[in-house]
Protein backbone atom coordinates (compact mmCIF):
# COMPACT_ATOMS: atom_id res chain seq x y z
CA UNK A 1 0.00 0.00 0.00
CA UNK A 2 2.01 2.93 -0.92
CA UNK A 3 0.79 7.04 -1.20
CA UNK A 4 -2.04 8.45 -3.25
CA UNK A 5 -0.82 9.57 -6.47
CA UNK A 6 -2.68 12.63 -5.92
CA UNK A 7 -5.38 14.49 -3.91
CA UNK A 8 -8.32 12.91 -4.85
CA UNK A 9 -10.76 15.41 -2.35
CA UNK A 10 -8.61 18.69 -3.51
CA UNK A 11 -9.17 18.35 -7.19
CA UNK A 12 -12.99 17.61 -6.39
CA UNK A 13 -12.96 20.66 -4.68
CA UNK A 14 -11.06 22.88 -7.30
CA UNK A 15 -13.45 21.78 -9.57
CA UNK A 16 -16.41 22.32 -7.97
CA UNK A 17 -15.53 25.43 -7.25
CA UNK A 18 -14.66 26.50 -10.43
CA UNK A 19 -17.33 24.97 -12.55
CA UNK A 20 -20.20 24.54 -9.67
CA UNK A 21 -20.48 20.59 -10.73
CA UNK A 22 -19.71 17.39 -9.04
CA UNK A 23 -17.74 15.00 -10.79
CA UNK A 24 -18.62 11.68 -11.78
CA UNK A 25 -16.60 8.73 -9.90
CA UNK A 26 -13.76 8.81 -12.46
CA UNK A 27 -13.70 12.25 -13.92
CA UNK A 28 -11.15 13.20 -11.41
CA UNK A 29 -8.74 10.53 -12.83
CA UNK A 30 -9.15 11.64 -16.02
CA UNK A 31 -8.46 15.46 -14.96
CA UNK A 32 -5.05 14.48 -13.28
CA UNK A 33 -3.93 12.33 -16.27
CA UNK A 34 -4.25 15.73 -18.54
CA UNK A 35 -2.37 17.40 -15.97
CA UNK A 36 0.36 15.66 -16.18
CA UNK A 37 0.36 15.09 -19.68
CA UNK A 38 0.50 18.72 -19.81
CA UNK A 39 3.32 19.31 -17.81
CA UNK A 40 5.21 17.33 -19.22
CA UNK A 41 4.59 18.47 -22.74
CA UNK A 42 5.23 22.40 -20.93
CA UNK A 43 8.70 21.12 -19.43
CA UNK A 44 9.75 19.42 -22.83
CA UNK A 45 8.82 22.62 -25.21
CA UNK A 46 10.28 24.85 -22.29
CA UNK A 47 13.50 22.94 -22.33
CA UNK A 48 13.76 23.08 -26.31
CA UNK A 49 13.05 26.89 -25.92
CA UNK A 50 16.27 27.02 -23.48
CA UNK A 51 18.62 25.55 -25.33
CA UNK A 52 17.55 27.70 -28.75
CA UNK A 53 17.79 30.92 -26.41
CA UNK A 54 21.69 28.94 -25.55
CA UNK A 55 20.56 28.95 -21.75
CA UNK A 56 22.02 26.39 -19.71
CA UNK A 57 18.65 25.60 -17.95
CA UNK A 58 15.01 26.01 -18.04
CA UNK A 59 14.37 29.71 -17.13
CA UNK A 60 10.89 31.65 -16.09
CA UNK A 61 11.27 33.13 -20.10
CA UNK A 62 11.22 29.70 -21.79
CA UNK A 63 8.35 28.60 -19.48
CA UNK A 64 6.63 31.41 -20.58
CA UNK A 65 7.16 31.08 -24.49
CA UNK A 66 6.13 27.49 -24.29
CA UNK A 67 2.95 27.99 -22.36
CA UNK A 68 0.94 29.54 -25.13
CA UNK A 69 2.00 26.60 -27.49
CA UNK A 70 1.22 23.97 -25.57
CA UNK A 71 -2.00 25.83 -23.93
CA UNK A 72 -2.98 26.03 -27.62
CA UNK A 73 -2.24 21.84 -28.33
CA UNK A 74 -4.25 21.34 -24.72
CA UNK A 75 -7.31 23.31 -25.69
CA UNK A 76 -9.10 20.89 -27.77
Amino acid sequence: MGAKAYPKSTLKKIVKAHSNHTLKKDADVSIYLNYVLFMESLIKEAAIQSKQSGERGLTTRSVKKATRDILAKFKG
